[in-house]
This record gives structure tokens, sequence and C-alpha cells, in this order.
């Protein structure tokens, strides 16, 4: 598939929202911000970002996709490769830096967080469904939980959805926003914050309004040209951040990124993609999230034991956190994802090309 340049600049936005909250958390430093403050403390909605963008970009990449298991395999298959190598990767790191931390005397906050229960179930990527009762481990892998539930479903969900037109379109992108709302209510005081406990019932609503995003972004008219949508959404994205309010954030994300995908099917140029380093960070952006929570997990060790406040240091802890973050990303999307995506994109050519001359090697009816 042909890259979004756009949509992959997104990626980079989603991740560094989500990475400036987490940092705020310790350093606080949303006051200097004044009123912008409020956009980094709801910098947790970048995830829902990605929700809606996974199955926009999924919908995009596999038209075609149906429940046969032939099929379905394949991409299961291909959706592993891409998120599984990774994981394991900062999961092996975790548990060498907490070894270490361990051998010179230092303990996490609450060991029981990085017990063999916890663990099992982040190898089998379940932390997400019903199997955790708190941050473990690589923590921010939950939402890769939940995306590998939306993996398993996806075939079996595109043809449902893909005939969605018209009324029918629109009644279930509501329907999507109402379950969230009923969603926010069973959370009542987290919101959407919804993690290990219901995070399914945040990421489904969200991941199946992006694959009804692309069935809009195929209707044959829009009243407003694509870029007018998406520069729409994002400022409704800015402007529900800035109130805290998530079905506002969210409803203005999903503009925002149907906006950019309509641009992209007119053959317009975008404009985040044009900025410099984004579509590099966009590339690495799952190597970054998934990064963050291992360089915080240590900063934490080390702040805690050295009796600083990061609160009092907020440059030189935002500092410890992005640049470190930044290098383990840049570095694991560099020896252990791209080459992973590449190993498995070589396999399907040599068995795609096994399959087509099997028929010469065998000899055809009419041969023989």
């Amino acid at each position: 598939m042909k890259q979004i340049p756009d949509l992959t600049a997104c990626r980079a936005l989603f991740a560094g929202w989500v990475f400036a909250y987490h940092v705020n958390l310790q350093a606080h430093f949303d006051p200097l911000l004044g009123p912008l403050g409020g956009v980094v403390r709801s910098g947790a909605m970048g995830v829902d970002g990605f929700f809606i963008l996974s199955g926009m970009i999924l919908a995009y990449a596999h038209p075609d996709l149906g429940p046969t298991l032939q099929r379905a395999g394949a991409f299961w298959v291909k959706r592993l490769v891409r998120i599984y190598p990774l994981h394991l990767l900062m999961i092996t790191l975790m548990a060498a830096m907490l070894g270490s931390a361990w051998m010179v005397g230092l303990q996490p906050r609450e060991p029981g967080r990085f017990g063999p229960d916890e663990l099992l179930s982040h190898l089998l990527l379940v932390q997400a469904w019903g199997f955790s009762d708190r941050w473990a481990w690589n923590y921010p892998s939950w939402s890769i939980s939940a995306e590998w539930a939306g993996y398993l479903v996806f075939p079996l969900l595109l043809p449902l959805l893909r005939p969605a037109r018209g009324a029918m379109l629109a009644g279930l992108i509501a329907a999507c926003l109402a379950a969230l709302g009923a969603a926010q209510l069973y959370a009542i005081s987290a919101g959407l914050s919804l993690t290990y406990d219901g995070g399914l019932l945040r990421f489904f609503p969200e991941f199946i309004a992006g694959v009804l995003a692309l069935r809009w972004t195929q209707a044959p008219r829009w009243p407003l040209p694509g870029h007018v949508v998406a520069w729409t959404g994002g400022a409704i994205v800015l402007g529900g951040a800035l109130v805290h309010s998530e079905l506002v954030t969210v409803a203005g994300l999903f503009l925002a990124l149907a906006g950019m995908m309509r641009t992209n099917l007119q053959g317009r140029p975008g404009l985040l993609g044009r900025i410099p380093g984004m579509v590099w960070l966009g590339e690495i952006s799952y190597a970054y999230y998934m990064s963050f929570a291992l360089i915080e997990t240590l900063q934490a060790t080390l702040w805690r034991g050295l009796g600083l406040d990061p609160a009092g240091h907020k440059l030189l802890y935002g500092l410890g956190m992005t640049v470190p973050t930044l290098v383990l990303a840049a570095l694991a999307w560099a020896l252990v994802e791209r080459p992973a995506m590449r190993a498995h994109a070589a396999w399907r050519r040599r068995r795609h090309a096994g399959v087509s001359v099997a028929p010469v090697l065998q000899g055809s009816p009419q041969e023989q």
C-alpha cells in the first residue's frame, strides 16, 4: 500500500501527544503553557486517534478482505509480525532493566506489577481483555492488546460494514459515538481513559468508526473539500482537548482523519506530511510509543533513588525522557520492527513465487 504522508504524520502527533501527557504526570509543566495546558492534560486521547486511524487504514489497505481462513490467516500473520517483535523486545528490555536494578538494590514502586501472571497476559496480548487489574510491564501495550482483538475480528467485521452507505452509514457512525458515551458512563470517574479495565469498550467503537470513516471518504460527493473538513476536525480536537470533552475530541479526530483521507483519495497534496521529519517520526511512532514506558520506569527509579522531584527540574526531566526514548525508538525501529516486516514481505514473495511456478513444474493437464 502506498504511504499516505499526512496520515503517517498523524501517527507522530498521536504518539507525541501521549508522550507529553506522561511526562507531565511527573514534571507538571502544563501550567507553564497557560490555556494550552489543557491539551497536554488530554494527551491520553492520542490513543483514540490511533484506534480510529487503525480501522480506517486497515479498511483502505484490505478492501476485499473476507472471512475465508486462508485470507484471514495471512492477514493475522502480517499484523502479528507488525506488532509482536517490538512488543516482545520491550518486555525483554524491561525484564533486563528490572533485574539490573534489583541487583544494585533498586526496586520498582509496585513489584507486583511485574509478576508472572501479568507477564503471561502481556505475552499473550490479552491484558486489555479483562485479564489484568493494573498497569503492568510495558503498560502502553494495553492498546496493542486491544488492537490485536480488533485484528482478530476484522476479517469478519469488514464484510458487514462494507455495504454501509447513506443513512445506514450515518446511523452506524452515530451508534459508535453513542457506544463511546455509554463506555464513558460505565467508567464514571475515568471517562474514556479505559485501559486494562474496559479497554475494549473504548477501542471497538473507535476502530469501527475508522472503518466507517473510509466508507464515508469514498462517497461520490462531499459538501466541503477534504482539507476543509480536516482543518475543521483539527480545530474541534483542539477545542475538545482544551475543555477536556472526550467525546468532542473523538468527533474531531474522526473528522480530521477522514478529511485527510478524502484529500488523499482526491489526489490533492496534504500539509502535515510535507513538514520536514514528520513522516519519519510517523514511521517510528509505534516504536516510540512502545519505548517510553521503559524510559519512564527507569527515570522514576533513578529520580526516586536520588531523592529528586521531577517537578522541580522540569527541563532536565523532560530531556531525560525525550532523548533516550527517541534513541531507543529509532534503534528498535531500525533493528527489529523494520527488519521483521521486510523478512515477512520477502517470505510472502518467495511463497507467492513458489505457488506461481508450481503448475509449470508439475506439468499442466494439457501437457500431460
